[in-house]
């Protein structure tokens, strides 16, 4: 075929092309996107044209745009088109007429949108507003408004405007239809109202949402974020990362990803949301202290008013005589005293004291404490005794007061543990126990108390209902003192006339004992609850009576 040919068979099919498209026959225009690294605003005069419509731009409609296709897009379709890729650079329409638009931020956009819907449903169809923005107004059931829209706002992107109305229990969502259905989904799977059960898995595209029915969501979120995979020698990329958000109110865990991805992270949660046995520990704390004195001594006074005297203390304790020397009828000494007095001048010439003192007190506690397995528990039994930190004198003379500080110190018994059980029903538990109280010896209200510490911390390792003992202290301090006068003292037999002997032995005996049960089943937990009940229904009902 030469040349005349060709130009003659073309020029017949253009014909053909003008006679179609003039008529009803004529196929739908198309158009192709290639638009690479071109400003924003030759990008919108070339789109005028293609959707018939004036465009005004905003001053911030900055940047340029690349859109690579290699298909043809149908001309009715242009204005979707445009949509995408203004959102996708973060600009919206507004439309201010049948002919004209308005380009400008899409922050803007959405304030300017006129769709408004309410409830947990998007009121019009997706044909009807697929490619608008609206506002759906969004009623709150079982959390917290801003609870919500918190994790709302971590699921979608920045274009979408999420704002909370705690006061309401209300949330406003405003973005594309799509997104807007997405997030309203998610809403119905996690929020859902108190006569409404929902599956353990529920999935919406790419989002599934796993409701946990042991464990704590942000625990095992913690988990899975610290296992994701990395790359494999010889792998070029990371497997695909799945994100996971926590729900603390419906305690469930959110993921984005593909369904294959999830399904790999389902099987590794089922086996960590396992049910959890729980521990009842039972502590008895016995705590013995004893102290011992013995003392024998004699004093003595020589001369006019006791000029001459071997004076141990006994007599200033005593209170027997006066300043002047005289005898006063009182004696303060514990134990067994004899005063040798002189004839005549009712003045003493000697002083014996013999006393053994014994005091015994011994502290006793059981404190009880249930906790979950591999769970910390504490518990503390006591009370604040207050300290003098400090004082300070306002006024003069007699019209002078004292205004003290004080601080308050913790007593009491102090236990916390972590229990862990294995297979075999063994329990290794990390174990701290703290007894602390006031020293008898030095209780006096013009005076800070001494306070007496005990503490253990370790790690043990029990059968269930195995009684232990974890901790025993035992001390013992003696103290001897002894006052005398040179040589005579020393002799034998004679020598205690003329000295001052005084013994002090403190002993100190602590003993914890431990007793672990693990609860596995409500039998169980119903058992012990009534052995405990068992023990003190004697102590409710001798209450009762009185």
């Amino acid at each position: 075929m030469n040349f005349s040919h060709r130009c003659l068979v073309a020029a017949i099919f253009l014909s053909f092309a003008l006679f179609f498209s003039g008529s009803g026959m004529a196929q739908e225009k198309f158009f192709r996107p290639d638009f690479r690294d071109v400003e924003i605003q030759d990008f919108l005069k070339t789109m005028s044209g293609i959707v018939n419509k004036n465009i005004v731009t905003d001053d911030r409609v900055k940047g340029k745009i690349t859109v690579i296709s290699p298909r043809r897009i149908p001309s009715s379709r242009a204005y979707d088109y445009l949509k995408s890729v203004l959102g996708v650079r973060g600009f919206g329409i507004v439309e201010e007429g049948a002919d004209l638009i308005r380009v400008v931020p899409l922050k803007d956009a959405f304030a300017g949108n006129t769709v408004i819907s309410l409830g947990r449903e998007i009121a019009f169809t997706e044909e009807e507003s697929k490619d608008q923005i609206i506002t759906q107004v969004v009623p709150v059931y079982g959390t917290t408004a801003s609870k919500l829209a918190a994790l709302l706002k971590r699921l979608t992107n920045t274009n979408t405007d999420i704002i909370e109305y705690d006061d309401s229990r209300m949330i406003l969502i405003t973005g594309t239809y799509l997104e807007v259905d997405r997030l309203l989904r998610v809403v119905q799977l996690i929020d859902k109202e108190t006569n409404q059960d929902g599956t353990q898995v529920e999935t919406l595209g790419n989002v599934s949402i796993y409701r946990l029915e042991n464990s704590e969501a942000a625990n095992i979120e913690a988990t899975l974020k610290k296992m994701q995979a990395q790359p494999q020698p010889g792998e070029n990329k990371p497997p695909e990362k799945i994100e996971v958000v926590a729900h603390a109110e419906s305690n469930s865990l959110i993921f984005i990803g593909s369904p294959e991805r999830f399904a790999e992270i389902e099987a590794i949660i089922r086996k960590l949301d396992l049910p959890l046995d729980q521990v009842l520990l039972e502590v008895l704390i016995v705590e013995i202290n004893t102290d011992d004195q013995n003392s024998f001594g004699v004093d003595w006074l020589f001369g006019k008013n006791g000029s001459a005297q071997f004076n141990s203390g006994l007599l200033a304790e005593s209170g027997m005589l006066s300043k002047s020397g005289d005898i006063t009828g009182v004696n303060t000494l514990l134990g067994f005293s004899v005063g040798f007095i002189e004839d005549g001048a009712q003045r003493i010439m000697a002083l014996l004291n013999a006393n053994v003192k014994k005091d015994n007190f011994a502290i006793l506690s059981a404190p009880q404490v249930l906790t979950m397995d591999n769970q910390e528990a504490e518990i503390n039994v006591g009370e604040d005794v207050p300290v003098i930190t400090g004082n300070r004198v306002s006024g003069g003379g007699d019209n002078a007061v004292t205004t003290y500080s004080y601080e308050y110190r913790p007593t009491g018994v102090k236990l916390k543990f972590t229990p862990r059980i294995n297979k075999s029903k063994m329990i290794t538990m990390k174990l701290y126990q703290e007894v602390k109280s006031i020293s008898g010896a030095t209780q006096d209200s013009n005076a800070n108390p001494t306070f007496n510490k005990r503490d253990i911390r370790t790690v043990v390792q029990v059968a269930d209902h195995q009684t232990i003992v974890i901790g025993g202290l035992i001390a013992t301090e003696r103290t001897k003192s002894i006052r005398k006068i040179p040589i005579l003292g020393d002799i034998p037999l004679i020598g205690y006339l003329f000295k001052r002997t005084s013994n002090v032995t403190q002993k100190t005996n602590l003993l914890v004992f431990i007793t672990p049960h693990i609860l596995t089943n409500r039998d169980i937990a119903d058992k012990v609850t009534e052995e405990a009940l068992g023990k003190h229904s004697g102590q409710f009902k001798d209450r009762d009576k009185k």
